[in-house]
């Protein structure tokens, strides 16, 4: 500023030494003479005069002209520098920064567009750095992503969009999506209309959405769709995130728990082929168009599941509704098996394994085999050919335990992708393991049917016996009440007669009636003791010493056994625990076998008592010294209305048996070695948890 001025100053003082001072001088000087001289004519005054002003004004129009010159020269120059700043560039040529005569405003507006054309140049160097940077980020995404305007044209697609559906980022600048995707899924429509209108304030996210590109690049993935302010405008993006693998890994996942979770359920054989195939069809798994399932039964292949659609536009319309749900692997299978042309096709199949195709050679080989050109393969015969009507399809045995149970065919037949090797190799895994689950099927099947086989041979065997047990019964409560009721007729017909006779003898009356009502009594008895073991007792369990019990029983038959000579001797350990039981039904169990060690006991015998226990269990032994079991009978001893005794219904032992069982015990029979018939019980002890609950209902 301090240069600017100084050469301002020095250019007036030469203007004015230039023009200014020497016209003065010669103007004072002229009219000095003109004044001061007498002898100067009016006409040489006035030629003087006349002079002095040509001289002047010539003088004054070169140095004005020169004047003139330098200003518009400046102002040229400033205008120059002006129309260079309009364009962004601070810099000028060479020719004005060199300029001698520059004003030094001029030189100021240089100086300041040098300063603003160093700041601009570092300015540009880091935005270059920072969209360089940004660029690489939004290149590095896994996600791809588009940015669409309000007409739904492209706006802006990143590397990873147009790698992963194969376009080119020029060509589909300016495009709608029709130019990328093959068919524009319902729900990523949907949800850009919402962004569209507004009905959306927050991001739309979208779970699991079939893509397909128009080169037929296949995809499942998760989209989110959000917008952008650009001034008074707004953009749409659309970030897709390819979740294919991953998704397909965990869908076989939890087709094959689903699977496994139905096994046992023997008419749904069709439904779990059908899910195995949709395994290998669905979007969210192998994604193949069409997929058959062919299994050996006996030495034939047959047909026996196809899903798939059977035209191109029923493919359009089930790939347009893939993945519909937005649950994580949420598995729905329709309620009816779509019956067409395909599915026909296949189950009308079935040929002999012995012949030869590529089929039954999948089958006896256990080898997958990739046809690629159908029509020109040697492998491939003409029924082949005709029955899938496809170029390239992939045959996949089903091994499980080293055998081949079948084969799996997959194709795509309309939209023509060509099957990849990873696709190949999944389905491998898949059919290995569909294998499995559908061998252990067919024999958890098979084992099923057999058990019904066996439950319905038992229940005859169990419903023969008991008409056998029912002829037992009646055949046994036939007989001793046929003796009772034969002796009550004979003496009632003594009493009728007696009474039709001439004289009536009141005595021999009296005593046929009192052997009426003895044998009927008895008849009521055994009718008692029928209906005591038929009917389901009811307990009252609470912990009681069977040694009290015995001792209790001995005191009740103490007479009887005096009265019979029998000596009974009591080996009871003293520490015998308590054990859950009814007090009044064991009774009644140690009565019995008291009862029958007494009737089998010689006068002069003896019986023997004792107790005895482990860490489980209390022991009872009843023994006597009579003449024991017959061998035959050791095995039957406990069966209802079986008796050695002339009277009795032979209820008693079955009895006691029912009672011990109910108890959770064991009864059983044997002979000594020394004479006479020893039974044993068998009592649990119960544990310190059943005696805290049993103390707790107490309380």
């Amino acid at each position: 500023m301090e240069k600017g001025k100084i050469i301002w100053s020095r250019n007036l003082l030469y203007w004015a030494w230039k023009i200014f001072i020497p016209n003065l001088i010669l103007a004072i000087y002229i009219l000095s003479i003109i004044c001061f001289r007498e002898d100067v004519s009016g006409s040489s005054c006035l030629l003087i005069i006349i002079g002095m002003l040509v001289y002047f004004f010539v003088r004054l129009y070169f140095y004005y002209y020169k004047i003139g010159f330098f200003l518009w020269n400046n102002v040229q120059n400033l205008r120059e520098v002006i129309n260079e700043f309009k364009k962004g560039r601070f810099t000028v040529n060479e020719t004005i920064n060199n300029s001698v005569n520059i004003s030094p405003v001029l030189q100021d507006l240089l100086g300041i567009g040098k300063q603003f054309d160093l700041l601009l140049s570092s300015q540009d160097a880091e935005l270059k750095k920072f969209h360089e940077i940004y660029s690489n980020i939004i290149n590095s995404m896994n996600s791809s992503f588009i940015v669409l305007d309000r007409e739904e044209k492209i706006v802006y697609a990143n590397e990873g969009f147009c790698k992963k559906f194969h376009v080119d980022q020029e060509r589909i600048i300016g495009k709608s999506l029709n130019s990328v995707f093959y068919f524009v899924n319902t729900r990523l429509k949907m949800g850009i209309s919402q962004i569209l209108q507004g009905n959306s304030k927050e991001d739309v996210i979208l779970k699991n959405v079939h893509l397909m590109s128009i080169h037929r690049k296949s995809i499942i993935s998760d989209i989110k769709i959000s917008y952008m302010k650009v001034g008074d405008d707004f953009q749409i993006i659309v970030i897709i995130d390819d979740i294919t693998d991953r998704f397909s890994k965990d869908y076989h996942a939890s087709i094959l728990s689903h699977l496994s979770e139905t096994l046992g359920d023997e008419t749904g054989i069709e439904t779990t082929y059908y899910n195995i195939l949709v395994g290998v069809t669905s979007g969210s798994g192998l994604g193949f168009n069409r997929a058959m399932l062919f299994m050996v039964e006996d030495d034939s292949l047959k047909g026996k599941m196809a899903v798939g659609p059977d035209s191109f536009d029923e493919a359009i319309e089930i790939w347009n509704s893939l993945g519909s749900s937005d649950s994580d692997l949420l598995i729905q299978y329709p309620m009816e098996i779509k019956r067409g042309e395909l599915l026909r096709r296949v189950l009308d199949y079935n040929v002999k394994l012995s012949e030869e195709n590529i089929f039954t050679n999948a089958v006896k080989n256990k080898e997958r085999c990739h046809i690629k050109n159908a029509w020109n393969d040697p492998r491939v015969d003409d029924t082949i050919r005709h029955f899938l009507e496809v170029d390239e399809f992939i045959v996949m045995p089903m091994v499980s335990s080293g055998k081949a149970i079948g084969i799996i065919v997959a194709d795509n037949k309309y939209n023509m992708t060509s099957i990849s090797q990873q696709s190949i190799e999944l389905l491998a895994i898949f059919a290995y393991q569909a294998a499995f689950l559908v061998e252990n099927y067919l024999n958890l099947i098979s084992v099923k049917r057999e058990m019904k086989r066996l439950e319905e041979r038992q229940e005859a065997i169990v419903e023969s016996e008991k008409m056998a047990a029912v002829g037992r019964i009646a055949s046994h409560i036939a007989h001793e009440i046929r003796n009772p009721l034969v002796t009550m007729g004979g003496y009632a017909k003594r009493i009728l007669k007696n009474i039709e006779g001439d004289e009536v003898d009141l005595g021999k009356i009296e005593k046929s009636a009192d052997i009426i009502l003895k044998e009927s009594e008895r008849l009521e008895k055994i009718l008692s003791n029928v209906m005591d073991f038929t009917k389901p007792a009811k307990y009252i369990k609470e912990f009681h010493n069977i040694n009290i019990i015995i001792k209790d029983t001995h005191r009740l038959l103490k007479n009887l056994l005096l009265e019979k000579n029998i000596q009974v001797e009591l080996n009871l350990d003293e520490n015998l625990p308590e054990v859950q039981c009814d007090f009044n039904q064991m009774k009644q169990v140690l009565l019995n076998l008291f009862q029958n060690a007494i009737d089998a006991t010689p006068s002069g015998g003896n019986i023997t008592v004792s107790t005895d226990f482990d860490e489980k269990n209390i022991y009872i032994k009843v023994a006597d010294s009579g003449t024991g079991i017959q061998a035959e009978d050791v095995e039957v001893i406990f069966e209802p209305f079986f008796t050695t005794k002339i009277t009795g219904v032979g209820l008693g032992l079955a009895n006691v048996k029912k009672i011990i069982k109910d108890h959770r015990g064991k009864i059983w029979a044997k002979n000594k070695d020394e004479g006479g018939a020893e039974f044993s019980i068998r009592l649990p002890i119960p544990s310190l948890e059943n005696k805290i609950n049993e103390a707790k209902e107490v309380f």
